[in-house]
C-alpha cells in the first residue's frame, strides 16, 4: 500500500497491486490458484522510494534549475495507473565469471519485492515543441508507460521546455527521464525528484537462472586488431515463460560498443527457467555479465 506521493507538484494516490505474470493462454482457475500462492508468498513487506531522473543525452549542460522545472512540468500532468500494477520481480545477484546451467535441487528461495524500471526518450525544440517520448526501456506495468509518455507530451503546453531550449540556445534538446524504485543508479549522477514512496511487499521465491546449454559469446572482429579483454553487464526481464523481453534489454556496462552487441546478440539466444514461486511463475529481472578474451 503506497504511503505518501511527493513529486513537484501534487499527485494522485497510487495502489499497489502485484500481478503473477502467468502466460497468455492459461485457465481462470490457474489464474486464481496463483493468485493464492503469490498471496501466500507474501512474507513481508519492504519501504521504496519511485525516483525520476532527467538527463542530457546530447552533451549540453542541463542546470539543476532547468532539470527541476522540466521535471515539475512533466510530473504536474502524470497520473499512475490505479490500481498500479508492478508484475516484475526485482533481480538476484549476479551470476560470478559464468553462466551456471540450473540445478533443480540447488534451488533455493530468496525473498524478492516487485521493481518498477523504465526509460524513456524526447527531444525539445525551441518552439517548445516535445517530440512523442519512446520507452527505450519498458516497465511492463499495464498503462504505466503510455501515462508517463502522455505527462512528457503534456508538458509541452507549458512554457518551460521552450524557455530551456531558448536558454540553452539551442535548436533541439534531447533528455531522456528514468524512473526506477531500484537502488541509486552510478551512472546517472543527477539529482532525482520522488515520483512515489511505498511498501512494496515481498515474496519468497526461486530466481530465474540460465537452463540448459547456451551459446558462448563471440569475440567481436572489430576488436581483434587490439585485443583486449572486454566486460559487459546487461540487464533484462525474463518473463513467465523463460524469455528474454528484448523491449526491457539495457547495457549497465560495456567495454565497448562492439562488446555489447555481441551480448546483446547472444542473450537473445539464451534459455532460461523462469523465477517461480511454488508452481507458479513469475517475471524477474535479472543482471548477466559477459566476459571476453583472446587470451588462452
Amino acid at each position: 500500500m503506497i504511503r505518501s506521493v511527493s513529486a513537484a507538484k501534487s499527485m494522485a494516490m497510487v495502489l499497489l497491486a502485484c500481478t503473477s505474470g502467468i502466460a497468455g493462454g492459461q485457465s481462470a482457475s490457474r489464474v486464481a490458484s496463483c493468485d493464492s500462492v503469490l498471496l501466500a508468498a507474501r512474507a513481508d513487506s519492504v519501504a521504496v522510494t519511485a525516483r525520476a531522473y532527467l538527463v542530457s543525452k546530447d552533451g549540453r549542460v542541463l542546470s539543476p534549475r532547468a532539470r527541476a522545472l522540466l521535471l515539475e512540468s512533466i510530473l504536474a500532468h502524470f497520473r499512475a495507473p490505479q490500481p498500479l500494477q508492478v508484475p516484475i520481480f526485482a533481480a538476484g545477484p549476479a551470476p560470478m565469471r559464468m553462466l551456471r546451467t540450473e540445478r533443480l535441487s540447488n534451488d533455493t528461495v530468496a525473498l524478492r519485492e516487485p521493481t518498477l524500471y523504465g526509460v524513456y526518450d524526447f527531444t525539445i525544440l525551441r518552439s517548445g515543441v516535445v517530440t512523442p517520448a519512446v520507452a527505450s526501456v519498458r516497465t511492463l506495468a499495464p498503462g504505466f508507460d503510455e501515462r508517463v509518455a502522455a505527462a512528457i507530451s503534456a508538458a509541452a503546453a507549458d512554457s518551460t521546455p521552450a524557455a530551456v531550449a531558448r536558454a540553452l540556445n539551442a535548436d533541439a534538446v534531447q533528455l531522456e527521464l528514468r524512473i526506477s524504485t531500484g537502488p541509486a543508479d552510478s551512472r546517472v549522477r543527477v539529482r532525482p525528484v520522488t515520483l512515489f514512496a511505498a511498501n512494496f511487499p515481498r515474496m519468497r521465491l526461486v530466481d530465474a537462472t540460465a537452463a540448459g546449454v547456451n551459446p558462448l559469446a563471440e569475440y567481436p572482429e572489430d576488436e581483434r586488431d587490439e585485443g583486449r579483454d572486454g566486460e559487459v553487464l546487461l540487464r533484462v526481464v525474463i518473463d513467465a515463460t523463460g524469455a528474454a523481453v528484448v523491449s526491457t534489454l539495457e547495457i549497465e556496462h560495456a567495454t565497448s560498443p562492439a562488446f555489447a552487441l555481441a551480448a546483446a546478440r547472444t542473450l537473445v539466444r539464451y534459455h532460461f527457467a523462469p523465477a517461480h514461486i511454488d508452481h507458479c511463475n513469475v517475471p524477474q529481472v535479472i543482471e548477466i555479465p559477459f566476459w571476453f578474451s583472446l587470451r588462452p
